[in-house]
C-alpha cells in the first residue's frame, strides 16, 4: 500500500484504534504509516475486525492484534490461515507488538508468545520540571546547555526539511563508531533516514508535533511526536547535534514542558532498540513504567 493510498485510510484505521485501546506506540496511524518505509502493508476486514498484515521479501506477518471490539480465537485463527496461504517459509506468521492486556486472546494450548522488548513511559510532569535529586545530572546538562549557547527553540517548519536532513546525516556519521561492531545498529541508522523524512514531509497530514533548536541559523536538534491517547503523547524521534553539551536533555524537556503537550500525563518514549547505550538513556530518565510488547506465534507451525 503506497504512502497516498495509506493516508487515504487513516480516519478508517483510527476507527478501528479507538476500539481497541491499548498503551503502546504501535497502535497509532502515525507507527504504522512510518513503518511503511520497510513494510507494504495489507488492510483486510476478518470477522468485522481490521487486520493489519505487514509484508516484505521473507513474507507476511500480521502488524498488530486485529483491531475491533469483538475479536476472538476465530478471528485469529483466520488471520494465520491468511497468512499460511501467502507465505512459502515456515515461521514468518506470527502477531507482533502484542500488549500484555491481549495475550487472553491466545489460548496457550495453541500459542507461545515471547517479550520482544520494553517501551518506556515517564510522567510527564517529572520530565518538565526535572525536580528532586534523581534529576540532578539532567538539571546540570540542562542548565550548560542554556548558559553556553545562543539558541532559538522553535515549531517545525516545512522549509526546515533539508536542514533537519542534514543534521540527521550528520548524527549517523557521528554514532557510526559507537556501533562499528554491531551491523545491524547501522543498518538501522541508514534506513531510519527514509523514516525520518517520510514523517517530516507528512507532518501535517499525520497531524505531528515537531519542535527545533536553532543555532546561528542552524538547526541542530529537532523532535517529534503524536498524542498516543487522551492521556499519553508518544516521542516519535529526537535527533541531536552530539557536540552541543546539554542539546539533548534540553529539548527533551523543553519537548515536554511545551504547551501543545501540557494536556497529556504521561510520555511515551518508545523502546530502545536492543541497544544498550539508547537502554541506559532512557532508564536515566526515571520512567514510572515499562511496557511489555509480545510476539505471538502458532505451536508446531
Amino acid at each position: 500500500m503506497m504512502t497516498t493510498a495509506l493516508l487515504d485510510e487513516k480516519s478508517r484505521i483510527e476507527q478501528y484504534l479507538e476500539e481497541t485501546p491499548a498503551q503502546l506506540s504501535s497502535f497509532s496511524f502515525v507507527n504504522i504509516f512510518t513503518w511503511q518505509e520497510f513494510f507494504q502493508f495489507e488492510l483486510e476486514v476478518i470477522d468485522g475486525n481490521l487486520c493489519v498484515f505487514a509484508r516484505h521479501d521473507v513474507g507476511t506477518f500480521l502488524y498488530l492484534p486485529p483491531l475491533g471490539k469483538n475479536v476472538s480465537p476465530e478471528t485469529i485463527r483466520a488471520c494465520f490461515e491468511r497468512m499460511d496461504k501467502v507465505n512459502r517459509n515456515k515461521g514468518v506468521a506470527r502477531v507482533e507488538n502484542v500488549p500484555a492486556h491481549q495475550l487472553a486472546l491466545f489460548p496457550p494450548e495453541e500459542f507461545s508468545h515471547y517479550n520482544k522488548g520494553y517501551e518506556y513511559c515517564y510522567y510527564r510532569k517529572d520530565l518538565a520540571s526535572l525536580a528532586g535529586n534523581p534529576y540532578k545530572s539532567k538539571r546540570a546538562s540542562y542548565n550548560h546547555f542554556v548558559k553556553n549557547y545562543i539558541f532559538k527553540y522553535l515549531p517545525y517548519e516545512d522549509s526546515m526539511r533539508e536542514d533537519c536532513a542534514a543534521l540527521y546525516r550528520e548524527w549517523v556519521l557521528s554514532r557510526r563508531p559507537v556501533y562499528a561492531d554491531n551491523a545491524v545498529a547501522l543498518q538501522m541508522l541508514e534506513e531510519n533516514a527514509g523514516v525520518h523524512q517520510l514523517a517530516l514531509r507528512h507532518y501535517k497530514e499525520l497531524g505531528l508535533i515537531g519542535r527545533v533548536v536553532v543555532i546561528d541559523g542552524k538547526v541542530v536538534a529537532y523532535t517529534f511526536g503524536y498524542p498516543l491517547n487522551e492521556h499519553t503523547f508518544c516521542v516519535l524521534f529526537e535527533i541531536a547535534d552530539l557536540f552541543c553539551n546539554g542539546l539533548g536533555v534540553f529539548i527533551f524537556r523543553e519537548f515536554c514542558r511545551d504547551a501543545a503537550l501540557a494536556p497529556y500525563k504521561f510520555i511515551n518514549v518508545m523502546d530502545n532498540f536492543e541497544l544498550e547505550n539508547i537502554q541506559r538513556v532512557k532508564d536515566s530518565f526515571n520512567p514510572v513504567v515499562l511496557l511489555p510488547s509480545y510476539t505471538v506465534t502458532r505451536k508446531g507451525k
